[in-house]
């Protein structure tokens, strides 16, 4: 393919098409090649002579010549090309026509035999008015042979909306008229799919998908932009950031193609665009260029006539490639004079923050303090918008501004903690250097807690106490209240529980601080959520641990909110306080340092992820971790005791679901896999998730992880059950394999434990385990206490357990009828809950059942056949459910709707979404339920959102899970929804 036809497949065809018409109507045929510099215009039309050669044309070529003065300069070149052509005058020289051949177009042409002639005239702004008037005149005559005539010209855009170049002429000149009477060949960009192949042929660069597609972005396709952002890299392969890294620096060849023609006024504004970017008005420009808006105004046309700027406001370039072109032409000390005094512009009209800090950031330091203010506010507004490197861009330059000591501590941490997301090693160079430089005692407190916060999060827990430690004698006695050396003292005790199992036992004893005198502020709350996680750890007094959990909850937004909230609301979920933890860890998402880019927001969506774990929603505790998976993964693989437990809880919620080949390579990835793991709490549940992954196809090798979990917690003082029911995961093991005493043994261990912290869940779960380790009517008896213990607890999931388990026993005792209403109830739970595992075990057991044929189980108004039952002895009525002693402290949940009596026949249950206390609504969060009410009513999106005061994206976020959840399409079935109560 020639060099001017890649990419032009179209258009080439479009040009064959007018030899063709002119070969047939044996008349001039006028077609003008239009598009920006740089196009292909002139490649284009040397394909179309090639192609008339071939096809028997006389061709003629000829450039612009740029001779204005003298007349007639393109038409002697046509003409004299084609009569050396001519074989008539091949035996003499060629003189040049006369001006009164040329007042006769069609007889100075000269024509032998009827050949047909094509006329080739490349930059028609270049070729003088006369020879224009004359291609006019040969246009509108009737020649001897077949004539085409084709021409280029500069314009940008196409249609409508096409603006010519300069010179191209006015309505009064001959070329207008011409191009009127023409063909319009239009050249776009080459599409993507063709940059590969024109960079290959012209740059002998490769390009893949992904670079084409960066290419396309940077250039718009123009071929001469890609020439010269692939010049560079001729030879090579280049990667994405390679090319980017091309176009910012702004050093490509070709810019004195665009930016020589254009005026000291039109140069000014194309600068003053280039650094305000894309989006400026032109009052913004013109202030900037020190033009006046009239001026501004003739330049913004003579730039959109050059093809630099689009033609429309607010004024942006064309294509990304000519703004860095601009950029790049300027001198590095009025590239930084213009970004500041941009950035006072716009600060004066009250301009976007992260604007104006954009212009800061490129300007340098700017030795005033609104400039800090500015740049700090930016900073965490971009951390909102998930853009944390543009954050830490923002911080480093309000670093160079002069700071009071307190304000240089503070954008120091805040970058730190971006720098711990991205590069934990520069942010511990960072805090450490600042530690070590600093004098004020308040100062350098800050940067002892803020640098072990990071070194304990990245897995070195050591290190974090020597950091304490070290700035608790640097510190000394001081006067006053004491409160830093308890805040030291505090941060070394929560770091020990996160390091390895000696570090814990070596560290001051527990007692030590929590029998100290309650304090206040951020201390007193800190000391709280100490002694809560002490008390949820031993298990003991589960009304103590609620109540020092409240006393910690964060109040506001200040430091170190988010490590309170996972810690207090860690022990609300162990608490059965699942829906009070829900409602703060709504709250969580708004405290300081639970932002994209940031380790507090991602413990914020962990501990969501648990609540809805500890609720039984595993489709939606998968959704709030999966876009986290990445940088989990990468930093689970560092020992990073955060993600570590993050990817457990995914890979334990993915196995629930079946997914067990992503929880596999979830547990190969983080390195979760291996043996032995370090021996340090965050190590129990990635032993916990192991067991989960492998308890269908390894049983030993889970009963070993979880048998481990146990030492481990056992060896960290953990007795609580309710935040590893380790015993009763192995006890199910142990019965499912027929070792009855060893697995009644650990489920009687749990049950006492159960009972000492009193919640449903706990004693429920453990109830299980003891029945598994039973047969017969004892163990149907003990299932039922089971499953009326959970039905009055969160855990849906579990309740499903318990109750296909109770169904399966029923089954196998005869009892048909009542077997099958707790399978049904298990299916619906199990299904809601999103363990699709469990549901097809329960089908399977329903199937088992005698007289059901081989039917399957209905759901959520989904018609799936019954079973018929056949005429099948009546079994005994199932006993009443033996419901545990409520415990003191534990609240009452809703219980399920009764199911059918043993004597009645199952009957097909109307669709969940009907049934207001269905266990498909119960998987409705109350955020969902209440968004779901204003919208039944009536209100759109936009009221909702101003109601309870959230964004409206979040509105239209809850209400698309719902439908989901419902298996209805939108709001006009929300009134069915809603019939049942």
């Amino acid at each position: 393919m020639a060099l001017g036809e890649i990419g032009r497949r179209n258009e080439t065809a479009r040009l064959r098409a007018v030899l063709a018409q002119s070969r047939r109507d044996r008349g001039p045929v006028v077609a003008v090649i239009r598009g920006e510099p740089g196009a292909g215009k002139s490649a284009l039309l040397d394909a179309f002579g090639t192609a008339a050669s071939a096809a028997g044309f006389r061709v003629a070529v000829v450039r612009g010549t740029g001779a204005e003065d003298r007349p007639y300069a393109a038409a002697h070149r046509l003409l004299a090309q084609l009569r050396a052509a001519d074989e008539a005058g091949a035996e003499g020289p060629h003189g040049t026509p006369s001006g009164e051949d040329l007042g006769r177009p069609a007889a100075a042409v000269p024509a032998e035999r009827g050949v047909p002639l094509a006329l080739c005239v490349d930059d028609m702004a270049r070729v003088d008015s006369w020879s224009l008037r004359w291609l006019l005149e040969l246009s509108r005559t009737v020649p001897t042979a077949p004539l085409a005539i084709v021409l280029t010209v500069r314009i940008c855009g196409a249609g409508a909306e096409a603006v010519a170049g300069p010179a191209n002429g006015t309505p009064d000149e001959p070329g207008a008229a011409l191009l009127a009477a023409a063909e319009p060949v239009d050249l776009p960009g080459l599409g993507t799919h063709d940059l590969p192949e024109a960079a290959a042929e012209r740059c002998r660069v490769r390009l893949d998908t992904g670079t084409a597609a960066v290419c396309g972005e940077l250039t718009g396709g123009n071929p001469a932009l890609l020439r010269a952002l692939l010049a560079p890299h001729t030879g090579t392969a280049p990667t994405a950031d390679a090319l980017r890294t091309t176009a910012a620096s702004g050093a490509v060849a070709g810019a004195d193609r665009w930016l020589a023609p254009l005026s000291a006024p039109a140069l000014a504004l194309a600068r003053a665009v280039a650094v305000l970017g894309g989006g400026a008005e032109v009052v913004e420009c013109a202030e900037l260029a020190r033009l006046t808006v009239e001026e501004a105004l003739g330049a913004v046309d003579q730039l959109v006539g050059a093809c630099l700027l689009a033609n429309r406001t607010p004024l942006a370039f064309r294509h990304p490639l000519l703004e860095a072109m601009v950029l790049g032409r300027i001198a590095a000390g009025s590239r930084a004079a213009l970004h500041l005094r941009a950035a006072g512009l716009l600060r004066d009209r009250q301009a976007a923050t992260t604007t104006v800090a954009h212009h800061l950031v490129a300007a340098g330091l700017v030795g005033q303090e609104w400039a800090m203010r500015c740049l700090w506010r930016a900073a965490r507004q971009l951390e909102q918008e998930g853009r944390p490197q543009d954050a830490a861009r923002c911080l480093r330059a309000a670093l160079r501004e002069p700071l009071r000591p307190h304000e240089k501590s503070a954008v120091r941490r805040e970058l730190a903690e971006l720098d711990a997301f991205v590069d934990p090693e520069r942010a511990v160079r960072l805090l450490d250097a600042a530690r070590c430089e600093s004098h004020d005692p308040g100062v350098v407190l800050e940067y002892a807690l803020a640098l072990a916060a990071v070194l304990a999060e990245c897995g070195r827990a050591e290190d974090a106490v020597t950091v304490l430690d070290d700035a608790a004698a640097r510190l000394g006695r001081t006067s006053g209240d004491g409160s830093w050396q308890l805040r030291l003292r505090l941060h070394k005790a929560f770091t020990c529980r996160r390091g390895p199992l000696w570090l814990a036992q070596a560290a001051d004893p527990p007692g030590h601080l929590t029998r100290r005198t309650p304090q206040r502020g951020q201390v007193g709350r800190e000391l709280a959520a100490l002694r809560a996680v002490q008390e949820a750890d031993a298990g003991a007094d589960r009304g103590a641990a609620v109540r020092y959990a409240r006393q910690g909850l964060p109040r506001g937004a200040g430091r170190g909110s988010a490590a309170l909230l996972w810690h207090t609301c860690g022990v609300l979920v162990a608490a059965g306080e699942v829906a009070e933890a829900w409602t703060h860890c709504g709250r969580g998402r708004q405290v300081a340092g639970a932002r994209p880019g940031r380790w507090d927001h991602v413990k914020v969506e962990l501990l969501r992820a648990a609540v809805l774990r500890a609720r039984g929603d595993l489709h939606a505790a998968d959704a709030t971790l999966t876009p986290l998976a990445d940088r989990l993964l990468a930093f689970a693989a560092t020992g990073h005791p955060a993600a570590v437990t993050g990817v457990a809880v995914l890979a334990e919620v993915r196995a629930l679901k079946g997914l067990t080949d992503s929880a596999r390579s979830l547990l190969a990835e983080s390195g979760l896999d291996r043996d032995p793991l370090p021996w340090r709490r965050d190590s129990a549940p990635a032993l916990a998730a192991r067991a989960a992954v492998h308890a269908s196809a390894d049983p030993a090798r889970a009963l070993d992880d979880l048998l481990a979990a146990g030492r481990l917690l056992e060896e960290a003082g953990v007795r609580n059950p309710a935040l590893l029911p380790w015993r009763s995961r192995a006890a199910r093991l142990l019965a499912a394999r027929g070792e009855r005493k060893e697995a009644a043994e650990l489920a009687a261990a749990e049950l006492d434990d159960a009972r000492r912290w009193g919640t449903p869940e706990a004693i429920g779960t453990a109830w299980h385990a003891v029945a598994l380790a039973e047969t017969g009517e004892r163990r149907i008896d003990l299932l039922t206490d089971a499953a009326a213990l959970l039905a009055r607890s969160p855990d849906r999931l579990q309740r499903a357990v318990v109750q296909a388990d109770l169904g399966a026993g029923l089954a196998g005792l005869g009892r048909g009828e009542a077997a099958r209403a707790e399978l049904l109830s298990a299916f619906r739970l199990a299904r809601a809950c999103g363990a699709e595992p469990l549901a097809r075990h329960v089908q399977d057991v329903w199937r088992s059942l005698r007289g059901t044929g081989r039917g399957t189980l209905e759901l959520s108004g989904t018609p799936m056949p019954m079973p018929t039952p056949t005429s099948t002895p009546t079994p005994a009525p199932v006993p009443a459910p033996r419901a545990e002693p409520n415990p003191a402290g534990v609240r009452e949940q809703p219980s399920v709707p009764p199911a059918p009596t043993a004597h009645a026949a199952p009957q097909p249950a109307p669709p969940l979404a009907r049934q207001s206390d269905s266990p498909l609504l119960d998987r409705l969060t109350p955020q969902e339920r209440k968004i779901l009410h204003l919208a039944k009513d009536g209100h759109s999106n936009r009221d909702i959102a101003g109601r309870l005061f959230v964004a409206v994206r979040t509105v239209e976020f809850h209400l698309s899970g719902a439908y989901r959840k419902l298996g209805i399409t939108g709001r006009r079935q929300l009134a069915q929804v809603f019939s049942g109560g």
